[in-house]
């Protein structure tokens, strides 16, 4: 059965209500944009205090910015996971060292562009990668299948080499393309926020 994340913006007057009443769920993925590595900009990191205050769901934090450690000590407290972009800037063994340094688990983040051998030298020292399966920065984006072939390819090189990452997949999922996608994790936002009946698309896409 499929691992299923939530993911929200971190916008400015952000309630944690926003997700009160959802079952099922196994992750709260939450998106900050820093208005350089893509064109948005929603950076309000309270939002991390008030959903730790709120529920008892490992929070994966995902920072689409160019520089990601000056984040890490401002949220270290509140979240699980912390995923950043291969894309972005900084040195990526850098960056997991002071990950692993405040016992937080490591994500590893790639855009549509993004080929699988920029991250083989960490994977052993990652516990999730986060495949876009749209361009970062906007809700709403169509799913991109071509992404199907970059999450087998993962799956099949984290098998050969007894590895023990979670693949997480981000962007587009719906109930229909979710049949298709081998990842652990399915993150989704509007699927899940805008249906009538959220609790029901949550149980539909962990069993698909």
């Amino acid at each position: 059965m499929k691992k299923i994340a939530v993911s929200l913006h971190a916008v400015d007057n952000f309630t944690p209500d926003v997700i009160k009443g959802l079952e099922g769920l196994d992750y709260i993925h939450v998106d900050v944009m820093d208005g350089k590595f893509v064109e948005v900009k929603k950076d309000n990191l309270t939002i991390f205090r008030l959903l730790k205050q709120s529920y008892e769901i490992p929070i994966i934090a995902h920072f689409m910015v160019e520089k990601p450690l000056p984040y890490l000590k401002q949220i270290r407290n509140d979240i699980d996971y912390f995923v950043f972009h291969v894309e972005s800037r900084g040195h990526i063994e850098k960056i997991i060292h002071k990950i692993k340094k405040y016992n937080l688990k490591v994500g590893l983040a790639l855009n549509p562009e993004t080929n699988l051998s920029k991250i083989y030298d960490y994977l052993n020292r990652t516990d999730i990668v986060l495949i876009m399966a749209v361009n970062p920065g906007k809700s709403g984006q169509s799913f991109m299948w071509d992404m199907l072939d970059k999450v087998n390819l993962l799956l099949a090189y984290r098998s050969q080499n007894n590895l023990r990452f979670l693949i997480d997949i981000d962007g587009g999922i719906n109930v229909e393309n979710a049949k298709h996608i081998n990842a652990d994790i399915l993150t989704s936002a509007s699927t899940i926020l805008n249906a009538e009946k959220p609790n029901l698309v949550i149980k539909h896409l962990k069993e698909n």
